[in-house]
């Protein structure tokens, strides 16, 4: 338990806080604002699912999971298979839906200010990798950057800090300052071609490019939904010398 664990501890007991997701109070097992039943009732993505973007695949082509046979070759979705993307991989955690809990949840991080859900979902991360993708492979975690606008006026980037968590348990370094957000850019909305135009030439790596040079790096960020994003960050990258990209996302449209 951290510093922070105790303090978020001892506040809870002089000044009690419902649960973000059902109101009840936060008994033990509490995650970050979040009780320990709801914590534990959060939907896992299928561990297996396209092999390069991580998209689940329809139950019924395959294992009960909805992820296909784990044992026989690797599988590709109808859009990775037509247009292969320039990272090596994407995977996440937990799946993105307009209902139930994961959205309130990541919605609370990212724009309810709620930094002490960071920790906790960054461990949740770390657990959640295990059958998903190595993070031992990679040589370095980064954070997709905010513009130094939209950080101000946000308090703190949610996919930093959700890096530094991840970095911390799997003994990872994190590059902070890597790569970063060179023009704001509108939240992301439209189709997929729509978001790409949207961060086309938004971010570059920071001066000299020999802290990415020949490593393997993992991107972090809290939701996958068309993947412009971290496409966008893959290709500056890789220009940039990189040997690998990954993604690792806390979350996904599924």
């Amino acid at each position: 338990m951290t510093v922070r664990d105790l303090w978020e501890a001892c506040l809870r007991l002089l000044f009690p806080v419902p649960c973000l997701l059902c109101a009840g109070p936060l008994a033990g097992g509490a995650a970050g604002q979040v009780c320990g039943p709801c914590w534990a009732a959060l939907p896992r993505l299928p561990v297996h699912g396209c092999a390069a973007c991580g998209r689940p695949f329809p139950a019924a082509r395959g294992a009960p999971d909805g992820a296909g046979d784990p044992e026989g070759p690797p599988l590709q979705c109808g859009a990775c298979q037509r247009r292969l993307p320039p990272y090596a991989l994407a995977r996440a955690a937990l799946p993105y839906r307009d209902t139930g809990p994961v959205r309130p949840l990541l919605l609370a991080l990212k724009h309810g200010r709620r930094q002490a859900l960071a920790a906790p979902l960054a461990r949740l991360m770390h657990a959640a990798a295990a059958g998903r993708l190595d993070l031992a492979a990679f040589d370095a975690l980064v954070p997709v950057p905010l513009h130094p606008r939209r950080r101000w006026e946000r308090g703190f980037n949610q996919a930093a800090a959700l890096a530094e968590g991840l970095g911390l348990a799997a003994g990872r370094p994190v590059l902070r300052r890597a790569l970063v957000r060179v023009r704001p850019t509108p939240p992301q909305t439209g189709d997929r071609a729509a978001r790409r135009r949207n961060v086309r030439g938004a971010f570059a790596v920071r001066g000299a490019s020999r802290a990415v040079q020949e490593k393997r790096l993992l991107l972090i960020d809290d939701v996958f939904t068309t993947g412009a994003t971290v496409e966008e960050c893959a290709r500056v990258l890789r220009r940039a010398g990189a040997a690998a990209v990954g993604v690792y996302t806390l979350a996904r449209v599924a």
